[in-house]
Formats: structure tokens, sequence, C-alpha cells
């Protein structure tokens, strides 16, 4: 029994075992070739070689095997991905979130409060811009109305004058002419008032201004104290010109600010 155990073979037709060198099987009756190979060892061989796959097919098959795997190892890790960025319910995550949000919020509040400002600013220049120029403006129309002021004064300066030497002359025509007893009060003469002044020595009778030209509004050369004796040469209407002892410019006096004492050598 041992030794049919380990001498023994199976049949390859009925696969019962028998012996090793039997060239005839005792349950089936079919003849035995030793050199042949068994015939379940070739229908083996034959439906393994049958179950293989055609390169053709195997061709069309490793393809989709590897877009099936590589699609299997993407949403692998876009599951590990997601796995490990999701806040998965933990407070700290929320709290990052919020705080995340209210930041955002401050931002566009800034950013609102920025854009206002300029504005503002903006709007800000534009009026300090135009109170500029009113201001300019304003100076000039001051300025103007200061050269006419002072025009306006020397003119009622000059007619003021006029008035104070012709009233004495006025009133000494009217006076009574009958005789005083004594001896008349004497008083200072009177400056005369000549239509057509004649060239000589003349006196300031108050602060005179010397005009470039004989022009209430031309430019004052100088200004002579009361009792200075100026040289005039000629006379041009109200004004009168004279001439500097000292080597200034000519210039004009108006004529009612000055009275003849003598005649020019």
């Amino acid at each position: 029994m041992a030794q049919t155990t380990s001498q023994a073979k199976l049949c390859p037709h009925c696969a019962n075992s028998i012996a090793l060198d039997a060239l005839k099987c005792p349950y089936c009756k079919a003849p035995l070739n030793p050199e042949k190979a068994p015939e379940w060892a070739e229908r083996s061989s034959d439906g393994a070689s049958e179950s293989r796959v055609r390169p053709s097919e195997r061709r069309g098959i490793q393809p989709k095997l590897v877009a099936a795997a590589a699609a299997i190892v993407l949403v692998a890790l876009v599951a590990v991905f997601a796995l490990s960025y999701w806040p998965r319910g933990k407070p700290g995550a929320t709290t990052a979130s919020a705080e995340l949000r209210e930041r955002e919020q401050k931002i566009n509040t800034l950013e609102a409060e920025l854009a206002k400002l300029r504005e503002n600013n903006q709007g800000s220049a534009t009026e300090l811009q135009e109170l500029k120029s009113k201001l300019s403006e304003t100076q000039k129309d001051l300025a103007a109305a200061e050269k006419k002021l002072a025009n306006a004064n020397r003119e009622i300066e000059r007619l003021q004058s006029s008035r104070t030497v012709s009233n004495p002359r006025r009133l000494s025509r009217s006076a009574d002419p009958a005789p005083r007893s004594g001896p008349a009060p004497r008083s200072d003469p009177a400056p005369p008032v000549t239509r057509s002044a004649e060239p000589g020595l003349y006196e300031t009778l108050r602060s005179t201004r010397v005009f470039e030209e004989p022009v209430g509004s031309s430019r004052v050369l100088t200004e002579i104290a009361r009792g200075t004796q100026v040289t005039v040469v000629r006379s041009t209407g109200e004004w009168l010109e004279v001439r500097s002892k000292h080597g200034n410019p000519p210039g004009f006096i108006r004529a009612d600010d000055a009275r003849f004492v003598a005649r020019a050598n």
C-alpha cells in the first residue's frame, strides 16, 4: 500500500491512481504511453492557452486599466485633500472663519471711508481754489478803490485850500470902508491869487507835493514843507513848474499851494 502510494500516478483518462509503470489503466482499460504527456495535463494546458487573452485584446484592455487606476488615485487624493482641509466641525475652524469674515467687513468699511475722504478732500481743494481766486479779485478791487480814494482826497484838499485862500479876499471886499479910530490891527497879508502866474520866487503856503506832470494822478517826486521858497519858471493853468536849486529834476506844484514873493533876477 505504501509502495503503491509512493510509486503511483494518475490515469490521464479517468484520473484514478495507478502504478507508475502500468501500461494499461485497470479502471478504464485505456492504454498508457509513458512518453506521451497526460491528456488531462494537455487539456489543462489547452484550457490555459485558450483562457489567455489575445495580444490585440490585451492592448485594448491596458489603457482602460491605466485610466481606471489613475481615476482611483485621483479620487483618493481629492478625498485626502478634502479631509485634510475640511473644518470637520471643530470650534477652532469656525472661529477662524468668523474672524476672517469680520476682517473682510472691516476692510470693506475702511475702503468706503477712504473713498469718502478722498471725495471730501477733492471738494475742499476745489473750494479753496475758488476762495483764492475771489480773494485775489477782491484785493485788486480794493487796490483800485484805495487809489480812487487817494485821488479824491487830494482833490478835496485842493478845493479846501482854494476856498481857504479865497474867503479872506471876499471878506475884505464886503467889509465896511468906514475909517477906524486908531491904528488898524496888523494882520498877515492874504496870499494874492493871480490868474496868470509870472515866473519868479514863490513861497509855499503849506506842505506841498511836487508832481512829475501837471496832473494830480502823476507820480509824486518829493514833498516840500511849508514856507519853502521855490523858483517858478512858468505856469500851466492851475500848475506852476518849479526848478530845484540842488539839482533835483523839475516838477509841478499847484498854484494855490504857493504865493508870489519876488520876480526872478
